[in-house]
């Protein structure tokens, strides 16, 4: 499927029925609770001994394609329902109030009340009141609040016990604690800028006239992640979230691209590659191929090149690990293929120009740049819930750099305006990746 930024979606439906909704509802959870219950797969559960991810397999047949379809309109279907039930005043009422369930979580993790709570059984407010010294009252508020989105519950009256939910955040280290405390300790303040942030710099590119950089000090994302080590830290654990999940594994890249067409011996640079971790996959599944993976911190090149010396010796003489700053000219000359893997969505257009004009010296003719990224789609393509998650994160792009998510048509601008000769050949979605592949040939002819 491709995108176009001229494209329209379907109109939105916006006159459902609630008897309608609620027959969808019921035929495609029974669709889902039957595959669950032929499998033999722990069945969802808020209690503490339920699967802390909802237990489909990825959809790799077209059998597993039908159930995560039914899923999905489950979700839509019943976000529609509340919403239709509800009604527009007292939706407005309460989406206005969505802040409530931030602060409930940023005092949680504060306090460090998920690690308090025993694993097992429950406390009284009045000992953990003692713990955290917080009174028992502002205790019953903050987490009775909680707990209507199924963090924490009240097994007894007085006391307090883990649900599913929040026993994922009891250990500090795991991604959805840290990804609770980057949101809460730092992302969330940017709900607060936002405003005063576009009215003063409504056309702004620039990394430290952001939302993020307003709430900061004037420091930008980056500035600021280099100034604190430990949340920069937590940053990256929280991200795990991200690329462990379906939509954002390497295998799509790999097996959704034609590799092979590179010709046997090629070189791949992989730019912002962090540990290499991306093109270690790749090289796994074409053994004629060889990388050098660039970033701009030698840590992250260490490390992944100390990770292959341990785990997979034999990939050594085919990879160079370089430390390179996008921002300057690509040193390496005449490769076969430049890949960008999930890098660019973090820059705002002038600064995606610059990286892409500093690749076109390096390049000849019919050398191929490989851009892994995301795409938008058009309005009122995805259904509401999975609508509501992308526009999230593109509206935390421009929070945090002042970039934003980007259709079709706004890639193949910015390729244009960075070279001409950036000619954009195809741009696919494997499967059910969140990351698109185009692929670029540099034609100099």
């Amino acid at each position: 499927m491709v995108h176009t930024a001229e494209a329209t979606g379907p109109a939105p439906v916006l006159r459902p029925r609630l008897s309608e909704l609620a027959a969808q509802i019921a035929e495609n959870a029974k669709i889902v609770e039957d595959y669950i219950e032929s499998q033999g797969l722990p069945y969802p559960s808020f209690a503490t001994d339920g699967p802390a991810k909802f237990p489909l397999p990825p959809p790799s047949t077209p059998e597993l394609e039908k159930i995560h379809a039914a899923r999905n309109e489950v979700l839509k279907a019943t976000k529609s329902m509340y919403d239709l039930a509800a009604g527009p005043t007292e939706m407005l009422q309460w989406l206005v109030w969505g802040f409530n369930d931030t602060s409930s979580l940023h005092v949680i993790h504060h306090f460090k009340i998920a690690q308090i709570v025993p694993e097992d059984g429950d406390i009284s407010f009045v000992d953990l009141s003692k713990q955290v010294n917080i009174s028992p009252l502002k205790l019953r508020q903050v987490l009775r609040y909680a707990m209507t989105n199924r963090v924490f519950c009240e097994p007894r009256q007085g006391h307090i016990a883990h649900t599913a939910l929040s026993l994922l955040l009891r250990d500090e280290q795991s991604p959805e604690a840290s990804w609770i405390g980057y949101n809460t300790e730092e992302l969330s303040h940017t709900a607060f800028t936002l405003t005063k942030c576009i009215e003063k710099f409504p056309s702004s590119e620039e990394l430290t006239e952001t939302p993020w950089s307003m709430a900061f000090n004037g420091q930008g994302f980056f500035e600021y992640m280099d100034a604190h080590p430990e949340s920069a830290k937590r940053f990256g654990v929280s991200m795990s979230l991200w690329s462990s999940g379906d939509g954002m594994k390497v295998e799509p890249l790999v097996t959704g691209y034609d590799w092979g067409k590179l010709g046997e011996g090629a070189t791949v640079v992989d730019v912002g590659g962090a540990t290499g971790f991306v093109s270690l996959e790749i090289a796994k599944a074409n053994p004629s191929l060889k990388f050098i993976v660039e970033d701009i911190a030698p840590l992250s090149l260490e490390q992944g090149k100390a990770n292959m010396a341990r785990d997979h010796p034999e990939l050594l003489e085919r990879f160079e690990f370089r430390q390179h700053d996008f921002f300057t000219e690509q040193p390496v000359k005449d490769a076969e293929a430049y890949l960008i893997r999930f890098v660019l969505h973090d820059w705002p257009d002038k600064y995606v120009r610059q990286i892409l004009k500093n690749l076109v010296p390096a390049l000849r003719n019919g050398t191929k740049v490989i851009l892994s990224d995301f795409v938008l789609p058009p309005a009122n393509v995805l259904s509401p819930w999975e609508e509501k998650r992308v526009r999230a994160l593109d509206l935390v792009m421009l929070k945090a750099y002042n970039s934003n998510e980007r259709e079709e048509g706004d890639w193949r601008r910015l390729l244009a305006e960075a070279d001409p000769r950036l000619r954009l050949d195809s741009i696919t979605r494997p499967g059910a990746s969140l990351l698109w592949i185009m692929e670029v040939t540099f034609v100099d002819e």
